[in-house]
């Protein structure tokens, strides 16, 4: 019996993962709208990998200073959404996946893309680091299917 009671306490006090990763996630998202890029460059992984279409960055250095970094800088009047946001927590892993909308001015021309975002996140030490991210474009809901 004392088992159990140790076991509930210990559920009690022990933070559950998603809520971990949707903390990371929001100020992830925060930095990326303010142009908060220390903060984003402290979410990122030593091994990140990142691909966009046919871009592959690997390595924080490579993913903060080659994309993530001019990227945020060069974006004018912007305006991001997600939909579909999905966090699947797995121990020392979660899965983020989620549909984004951007529109505003991208090195002074118009933009309004959209499509799927990827994020691996990991548990190192006690923060959640992004190991992971993949770009891709929107994909068409299959005819009928009612999602």
């Amino acid at each position: 019996m004392k088992w159990l009671a140790m076991i509930a306490v210990y559920a009690a006090l022990t933070p559950v993962p998603q809520e971990g990763v949707k903390e990371a996630l929001a100020r992830y998202d925060i930095a990326f709208r303010a142009k908060d890029v220390a903060t984003i460059h402290s979410l990122l992984s030593e091994e990140v990998l990142l691909y966009e279409h046919s871009v592959r960055n690997d390595g924080r250095e490579d993913v903060f200073e080659n994309h993530l970094k001019p990227e945020i800088l060069e974006f004018e009047d912007m305006k991001l959404d997600f939909t579909d946001v999905r966090v699947t927590p797995g121990g020392d892993l979660a899965l983020v996946t989620r549909a984004y909308k951007l529109e505003g001015n991208y090195k002074g021309k118009p933009i309004n893309a959209s499509g799927n975002e990827t994020m691996v996140w990991k548990k190192v030490g006690a923060e959640w680091k992004i190991a992971h991210i993949h770009y891709s474009h929107p994909c068409p809901k299959p005819a009928g299917s009612g999602n």
